[in-house]
């Protein structure tokens, strides 16, 4: 059975955090956004979620960073970034809804792809992909189900493994 196709990320923009004090459109957007979440716009919170946006930007479907990763990384743009506000960060954004969370083995990812979807991990490299299942949801819909929500997690090897993997491993 051939695998579902991979879904883009739908993020807002990173801005360049190359000046704290300059507001671009995308701050802006952010920052309305925190806002409608009952949350302030912080500093803090616009370098870790831009940290997503980048991750997004690069890899859409690859989005997935640790706390760990996200604290590093936010770090480069706000040296003074403690890893207590990160995490705090982080859960309060997933609350909002505009990070997703990704739980299986090893740490607790969180998914800058905020629209429904699954996801597949390579036992090789461990790497998460973005996966759109859109038949299971109609298909327990048309049997009178009410799925509120959903986390899958299809595993396996990825494309890159699969290559590189010996012929007798399943």
């Amino acid at each position: 059975m051939p695998l579902p196709s991979v879904r883009p990320a739908t993020l807002i923009p990173a801005n360049s955090m190359a000046s704290r004090s300059a507001s671009t459109p995308a701050d802006l957007s952010f920052a309305q956004l925190l806002r409608a979440h009952g949350l302030r716009a912080t500093a803090q919170r616009r370098a870790i979620y831009s940290v997503f946006a980048d991750a997004a930007s690069a890899d859409a479907a690859n989005a997935h960073l640790s706390a760990e990763e996200a604290f590093q990384q936010a770090r480069v743009q706000l040296p003074e970034l403690s890893r207590a506000t990160v995490y705090n960060a982080l859960g309060e954004l997933a609350e909002a809804g505009l990070l997703g969370l990704v739980e299986g083995p090893g740490p607790r990812r969180f998914d800058a792809n905020v629209t429904p979807h699954h996801h597949f991990r390579c036992r090789c490299c461990h790497e998460l992909h973005d996966v759109e299942l859109g038949n299971v949801d109609v298909t327990l819909r048309e049997r009178g189900f009410h799925v509120e929500s959903s986390h899958v997690l299809l595993e396996g090897l990825c494309a890159r493994c699969a290559g590189d993997a010996p012929a007798e491993l399943p």
